[in-house]
């Protein structure tokens, strides 16, 4: 899987199942077919389900001065 950046977000959220989870400072993103992988930091690995997988929905901050939408 190709790799993306992320270090232009300050955080990003994945809304399911009733619950928010949120990753502080995502590193990079690896987009699979029903998922995403966010490495953030110390190297630690979530597993997501993609948007629209599981009613998920997916929001992000970008850092001050950055693109907010980055690819």
């Amino acid at each position: 899987m190709e790799l993306k950046s992320l270090q232009d977000e300050q955080w990003r959220e994945y809304e399911f199942g009733g619950r928010i989870y949120r990753i502080d400072e995502p590193i990079s993103l690896a987009v699979g077919a029903t998922t995403h992988r966010v490495i953030g930091p110390g190297n630690i690995v979530h597993c997501l389900p993609a948007p629209g997988f599981h009613g998920c929905a997916l929001r992000w901050c970008p850092k001050p001065g950055k693109n907010p939408v980055a690819f």
